[in-house]
């Protein structure tokens, strides 16, 4: 069953900035999709538009096969919760207590069972020592588990979470991966807006790339999505940066999160750049060993550099092919392997190239 399905829908604010336009997708129940974009692509005012705080200006949407294109059915509420970006647009109430049990009040169920979702709140994100602390009076990571536990209060079916990892910390930030993910194996249909790459491949079955225009770029597997450099460049998800590494130059495409697991767009080896001077780095070398290297010595640092990450480029195709496996799609799977095995094999042939030329 299809619990969103939108057609060509669009948004302008009375500013006459247009926020979303000629929109088009659908969502299964129990999928778990990601919405990326860089700021102000609309990612924000989509959400808004399938949580029914906007009515669309154009266009068709239905929401659990009804028609919700002229307003949100009151069924709906219960269903649907909506993480906010900010969580002072989400939290009002005089305590992180009142604030967990205003949700479940609405719902008209009993004091005993008001009180448990509440408590179970408090545990699942080990904050039961703010329980009687104001909101104003938290963390902006501690302010974002408070929002997102409202969400959780009324168990909805459909979560929509709007940059929930931004402002946390690294350890904030996997835990609230791993609940996305134990949401998912829930059954539940959760839609994040996001312009972390870092998490897109952990959470998601389905990614929707936004682009400046307010259009949709791209649909696709996460991981799919993630190899295709032109479109996050146009997105501008990412970025052309060239790195010297003393010996030589090459070009990446960075999304701003991975060390060094970017994709490699141009490769080339230089005459020496202006390297720094300081002793240590990539084996020592500094400026003045590095004018007096020869064009094998230069090869040689090069192959060494390759060689060292080559094992990781290797994991990379192994994780790749797993996710595959794990959709379903086998011969994309069968490939990912050979380029794994492919690659590994390549050890071999660095050693060989390294060695041909200490010979010289």
């Amino acid at each position: 069953m299809e619990v969103f399905n939108v057609e060509k829908i669009s948004y302008t604010y009375k500013n006459g900035k247009t926020a979303v336009d000629g929109v088009s997708f659908s969502v299964a129940n129990g999928e778990s999709l990601t919405i990326i974009g860089t700021n102000g692509s609309g990612k924000s005012t989509l959400l808004y538009l399938l949580d029914g705080l906007l009515i669309p200006e154009s266009g068709s949407m239905r929401i659990f096969g009804k028609d919700a294109s002229n307003g949100f059915l009151s069924d709906f509420r219960q269903r649907i919760s909506l993480l906010f970006q900010n969580p002072h647009a989400q939290l009002f109430l005089l305590s992180v207590w009142d604030e967990l049990c205003f949700g479940p009040s609405q719902l008209e169920l009993d004091k005993a069972e008001i009180q448990k979702r509440a408590e179970d709140i408090l545990g699942l994100f080990g904050i039961e020592h703010l329980r009687d602390r104001g909101p104003w009076d938290l963390s902006g990571g501690e302010m974002k588990k408070v929002a997102l536990g409202t969400c959780l209060s009324i168990n909805p079916d459909v979560l929509l979470l709007d940059e929930p990892t931004t402002g946390l910390d690294p350890r904030s930030q996997v835990e609230i991966v791993d609940l996305i993910n134990e949401l998912r194996k829930a059954g539940k249909t959760i839609i994040t807006a996001t312009h972390d790459l870092g998490i897109i491949e952990d959470i998601s079955d389905r990614t929707i790339v936004l682009g400046e225009d307010h259009r949709i770029l791209l649909q696709g597997k996460p991981w799919v999505v993630m190899a295709d450099t032109e479109t996050l460049l146009q997105a501008n998800l990412i970025h052309r940066h060239v790195h010297r590494h003393c010996w030589y130059v090459h070009e990446h495409s960075h999304s701003g999160r991975h060390e060094h697991e970017h994709m490699v767009l141009h490769d080339v080896l230089t005459s020496p750049p202006s390297p720094p001077s300081t002793e240590g780095r990539h084996g020592g070398v500094n400026e003045e060993g590095v004018l007096k290297m020869t064009d094998l010595e230069k090869l040689k640092k090069l192959l060494e550099h390759w060689a060292e990450h080559n094992e990781e480029h290797v994991s990379t195709y192994l994780e790749w092919a797993e996710k595959a496996d794990a959709s379903g799609e086998k011969e994309l799977y069968k490939i990912l392997r050979e380029i794994a095995e492919n690659t590994k094999k390549m050890d071999g042939l660095f050693e060989k190239a390294k060695k041909i030329i200490e010979s010289k």
